[in-house]
């Protein structure tokens, strides 16, 4: 092979080698490019998300700028500089070649390695060195290298993926700098030293209470403070402006508690919550939509106000009540409607102002310091006066030297005690069946009265008509000029000097009138009238009958049921008795009917006295004692007030003088009712009661022998009511005969008296 053939296939390695430097150049620029824009893109794009989310300060934002400068200057000088600047020799190629298609077998780099050795040596032939194999390397290298696929000599896997990851971070950039180039002028803004906030689609404004006297604010550079009393409630509310969120959320931290608090949604864009009786400071900031900060960082500082520690009270009563000073403690002030009020309080901590503030008024009172000492040393309280009109609630509220008042102060009633108007009852004449007076009676009249404070005046008036009436005094002062707060007074009224010798034809009519000592309009009360009729004597006889006949069936009835309950109990007596629930039955069924004959016990001694009485103001007893009688009566209900219609003493007061001979007799009318009322007495007081104790006993009993001890004496006392009974209802037949005997002789006398006013009448026809 001649030299111009050797260097022709030579000329045509050296442009294979060249072609495929240039090649891998060009890939080193690509590629280079491509990671030069990678890095500061991917930074830039973390840099926006830091600062929009965050909303980074500024030395942050220095450094990403710094940041992302760095990441190009180093892209283009490690990736593009760096790799164009080095030199390759055609055996670096080649050895790049050998590499891609291992199938050449290192031919390619020995041919260039004999290639420069021949061109060193200007086409000359080394010693030792085969003509014959050089020329047949070169041409099987030049054959197998134009074979070559040589488009997979550079893999572009690489370049495209970092070139494919730059251009998604490139058209990302680019795609949102159009859709917001407000947002995107503004990071670049920032990012160059400005401080501009971004534009967001929603905007959180915190609305906080203004400073009062529960709380205290201050605001400086997007930053409150609030000082609030512990206790209180704080109410925060955040106003969305823009596009309101779903949800709006209070990111609240206090020390190293952090939590996510979700507002209550209101109207108008409007969001709400409650931090509830406040006891540790925090801090807290709006969070909704896009906003992620709001526009206040709010700083929340508790501090404890002084509190009320004790409350008294000094009470002067209105001086028409005569009742001294009195001091009350707790809060609570329970006095009268006029009552001068000296309200005292302590407080836990230093006061800087106090005031009384009635809830249901409205009113204030400013309380004035004052210093006392006692045994503890100085102290300071805080003194009020007013007056008790009405009832009330009232609330004690200091303020402290920081001006914080207690938000939760304890609320006291003020009760306003009435002056009552002053009350009463009658007690004769009742009202059970009506007072029926002989013309000639004596008209008894019962009572009485009381007030809280003083009765003023009362006065009983009597009417039997026109220009037939007397009034009489009932309540005056004491000989001390005192007012008397209770009365119970006995008057009686001899019906002929009321009704003028003439019969008034609707009764008599009673009223009372009651008058306290109350300032400055005294109460009145008038308690309901009653009536006493005024009857004949046939009239009142047989209203008498009625009464005694009724009380003649009651006391039939009692020994029946008595004699029935006797014979029971004997019967189970008889049976030996042992304690079990059938003795227990039959003694319950004893029990029952005892209470039945203690209950009749009592009517008929309510009803005997009653008669006695009808016949004592009647004057049906003709006999001198029985107006001895009624000095008595008056006396002793005079003597003994207790508020009894029918007092029993008196009965007994009266029996004992007869027995004793003081009294003179009245064997017509009194003296036999007395005696009824004595038997009445016994069985109410004595043997009713001790037969109903001693089946409880029996109900009790813990052996059969204290069963049949107590049932044996129940027995005894059973046949002694019995016998008593059956002794009244004797009496009751005397009586009974007796008035039949007497209503008879009335009738006889009544016709006598009409056959000789005919006959009178027939003679002066004559």
């Amino acid at each position: 092979m001649s030299n111009e053939q050797r260097r022709a296939l030579g000329i045509e390695i050296d442009r294979l080698l060249g072609d495929q430097l240039s090649r891998v150049r060009r890939r080193f620029f690509v590629h280079g490019l491509g990671i030069t824009l990678l890095m500061p893109a991917g930074f830039l794009l973390f840099a926006f998300g830091l600062d929009h989310l965050l909303r980074l300060p500024l030395p942050i934002r220095v450094f990403h700028t710094a940041t992302v400068t760095a990441l190009l200057v180093y892209g283009v000088v490690r990736f593009l500089r760096l790799p164009l600047s080095r030199r390759f020799a055609p055996v670096d190629v080649a050895v790049l070649v050998e590499r891609a298609f291992p199938e050449l077998h290192q031919r390619l780099v020995s041919t260039i390695q004999l290639k420069a050795t021949i061109e060193a040596n200007d086409g000359a032939l080394l010693r030792n060195q085969s003509p014959a194999m050089i020329e047949q390397l070169l041409k099987e290298t030049v054959a197998a290298a134009r074979a070559l696929p040589l488009e997979r000599l550079l893999d572009p896997t690489r370049t495209v993926r970092a070139w494919a990851l730059a251009l998604v971070l490139l058209l990302t950039i680019f795609a949102g700098s159009i859709a917001a180039p407000a947002v995107a002028w503004i990071f670049v803004q920032r990012h160059i030293g400005y401080e501009l906030a971004y534009p967001r689609d929603t905007m959180l404004l915190i609305e906080l209470p203004p400073a009062g006297p529960e709380l205290q604010r201050a605001d400086h550079n997007g930053n409150t403070e609030l000082t609030i009393a512990a206790g209180a409630d704080l109410h925060v509310s955040v106003l969305a402006k823009g596009i309101v969120p779903t949800e709006v959320f209070l990111d609240v931290a206090a020390g190293n508690d952090q939590r996510v608090i979700a507002m209550q949604s209101r109207p108008a864009s409007r969001f709400r919550h409650v931090f509830r009786r406040l006891s540790t400071g925090f801090t807290f900031h709006a969070r909704g939509g896009d906003d992620e900060t709001g526009d206040l960082l709010v700083t929340v500082s508790i501090v404890h106000p002084p509190q009320v520690a004790t409350i008294k009270a000094q009470l002067k009563p209105p001086a028409y009540t005569q009742q001294e000073t009195l001091v009350q403690s707790g809060g609570a002030i329970e006095a009268l409607v006029g009552t001068e009020v000296s309200l005292s309080v302590i407080a836990t901590d230093e006061v800087e102002t106090a005031s009384m503030v009635f809830l249901e008024s409205g009113k204030r009172l400013p309380l004035e310091a004052s210093t006392f000492t006692d045994d503890s040393g100085s102290i300071k309280a805080f003194i009020g006066n007013f007056l008790i009109e009405k009832a009330d609630r009232y609330q004690i509220e200091l303020a402290g030297k920081n001006g914080l008042r207690n938000p939760n102060p304890g609320t006291y009633p003020v009760t306003a005690l009435q002056d009552y108007p002053p009350v009463g009852r009658w007690l004769l004449p009742d009202d059970e069946s009506g007072t029926l007076l002989l013309p000639d009676a004596l008209l008894c009249m019962r009572g009485e009265a009381h007030d809280d404070f003083g009765l003023a005046n009362g006065t009983l008036t009597i009417s039997a008509g026109k220009d037939r009436q007397q009034t009489i005094a009932l309540a005056t002062p004491t000989s001390s000029g005192a007012l008397q707060k209770s009365i119970t007074f006995v008057e009686l009224l001899d019906l002929k000097q009321l009704l003028l010798e003439q019969r008034a034809a609707d009764g008599v009519s009673l009223l009372i009138q009651l008058t306290d000592n109350k300032e400055p309009k005294p109460n009145s009360t008038e308690l309901p009238r009653r009536q006493a009729q005024i009857v004949d004597a046939a009239q009142l006889f047989g209203a008498i009958g009625r009464n005694f006949r009724s009380l003649r069936e009651e006391v039939e009835q009692s020994i029946d049921l008595q004699t029935d309950r006797s014979k029971k109990l004997s019967d189970l007596l008889a049976d030996q008795p042992e304690l079990g629930e059938q003795s227990n039955l039959e003694i319950t069924a004893s029990e029952v009917g005892q209470g039945r004959i203690q209950s009749t016990a009592d009517r008929l001694h309510r009803g005997t006295m009653r008669a006695f009485d009808m016949h004592l103001w009647n004057r049906l007893d003709a006999s001198p004692a029985a107006a001895e009688v009624v000095q008595a009566y008056v006396t002793y209900h005079r003597t003994h007030e207790d508020p009894i219609t029918y007092q029993p003493g008196f009965y007994r007061e009266i029996l004992q003088r007869r027995q004793k001979g003081t009294l003179g007799a009245m064997p017509t009318i009194l003296d036999p009712i007395l005696a009824m009322i004595a038997l009445c007495d016994q069985l109410e007081t004595e043997l009713a009661p001790a037969a109903v104790r001693t089946l409880a006993r029996a109900q009790v009993a813990r052996s059969t022998v204290e069963l049949v001890q107590a049932l044996t004496e129940t027995a005894g006392l059973q046949a002694k009511i019995i016998a008593l009974l059956q002794d009244l209802l004797g009496r009751l037949d005397e009586w009974n005969d007796y008035q039949d005997l007497v209503q008879e002789a009335r009738a006889l006398r009544e016709k006598q008296r009409d056959l000789q006013n005919r006959t009178e009448g027939i003679r002066g026809r004559k």
